[in-house]
């Protein structure tokens, strides 16, 4: 079998200490929903409960799980089947050449990152505060 250089590892640390930076603020909240009644986002956990989802599937003056599910999951349908359409159309299209092909595939590649570059730009924008008050 063949050694693994020093770099394999080093990359695998660093991908390991991204994952936990993705995934670990979920992973804590997780945790912490099941404090008792006078625990809140902290460490030491005060007590071990299910106090915090006693109210959350039941009806509330504020906010309706079950409508919101349903919301959720009636979106989500149509985002799966307007993206599935969407995607093979354009996959069809690409089998063969066709005039405005390359720009067509640009404007695709740049729209996965349209999300990016407007939060991006937000945080550039508020980093020199509101220039039509000064």
């Amino acid at each position: 079998m063949e050694r693994r250089s020093r770099s394999f590892y080093v990359l695998a640390a660093f991908f390991a200490l991204f994952v936990l930076f993705l995934y670990g603020p979920i992973l804590t909240i997780g945790i912490l929903s099941f404090q008792g009644p006078q625990g809140g986002l902290t460490f030491p956990m005060d007590g071990v409960s299910l106090y915090w989802f006693k109210d959350l599937f039941q009806e509330q003056a504020v906010g309706d799980i079950w409508g919101s599910f349903r919301r959720s999951f009636a979106l989500g349908l149509l985002v799966m089947i307007t993206t599935v359409v969407v995607s093979v159309l354009g996959g069809l299209a690409f089998r063969k050449k066709f005039g405005g092909a390359t720009m067509l595939f640009y404007l695709a590649i740049a729209s996965l990152d349209i999300g990016g570059l407007r939060d991006h730009l937000f945080v550039l924008w508020n980093s020199f505060g509101d220039v039509r008050q000064q």
